[in-house]
């Protein structure tokens, strides 16, 4: 999934496979599995390692504990943050990701699933994606973690979840439905195109691709007029 999101716009990190037996200081029981370890390039590093780049999750930034990453929280609340601290780019590219859940059935985005960067050690920035493995394969019932305006649900993003998502997070309705737009569109266009999908089993592949074409068919009525609006993207915007 971290390839579909790169091929749709999304940051993500630079990864690779690697034989797990690369890989050192596993558990013996990891060890004799066998196949291969999805390796992440550190995106708190720098300057070859050697240099520690200050990362908070979400729960750290609203004061709470792991066990409480499921609580008290919404998305809207996130993208007030982010507006706030890192900006409209930030805000865009957050709401990106709710989109791209949605998507691909993507329902644990919880609190620890979010993080900001302070790369010059003063300035908030949203940190590359690294949380995006599809649940709905293994649980068709889930929902999202968070409320996403007025609603939880993988079935589709529509016009009332928006609206309650926007009023919420202090945002305008008309960009975030462009974004919302244009995710659908470009998520759907890289599916098709994804030559690393025909790697995934059956079993996951087939649910991953009925996700997709079902919540964009939903959405995209929701959403459409705004999909080639000439609207800046630099009006994102707190009201």
């Amino acid at each position: 999934m971290l390839e579909l999101a790169r091929a749709a716009g999304i940051d993500v990190p630079r990864t690779r496979l690697i034989p797990i037996t690369a890989v050192g200081n596993l558990p013996a029981e990891a060890a004799r599995m066998g196949g291969q370890a999805l390796a992440v390039e550190r995106f708190d590093r720098a300057q070859a390692g050697r240099e520690r780049i200050h990362m908070e999750d979400f729960a750290q930034v609203f004061g709470l504990y792991p066990e409480a990453k499921y609580k008290s929280v919404s998305y809207a609340n996130i993208a007030r943050v982010l507006w706030a601290e890192a900006g409209p780019d930030a805000t865009y590219e957050f709401i990106r990701r709710i989109a791209f859940s949605v998507l691909i059935g993507k329902a644990d985005m919880h609190l620890k699933s979010w993080s900001i960067l302070y790369r010059d050690r003063r300035k908030a920035t949203l940190s590359p994606a690294y949380d995006f493995v599809a649940t709905l394969p293994d649980l068709p019932e889930d929902r999202l973690a968070l409320t996403f305006g007025n609603a939880r649900s993988l079935t589709e993003i529509s016009a009332d979840q928006i609206r309650a998502f926007v009023d919420r997070a202090g945002l305008l309705a008309p960009p975030v439905q462009r974004v919302i737009a244009e995710t659908v569109d470009r998520v759907t266009e890289a599916w098709a195109q994804l030559a690393a999908k025909d790697l995934l089993p059956a079993a996951l592949r087939e649910p991953i691709a009925r996700q997709i074409d079902e919540a964009a068919t939903r959405t995209r009525p929701h959403v459409r007029k705004y999909a080639s609006s000439a609207e800046s993207m630099g009006e994102l915007r707190l009201r």
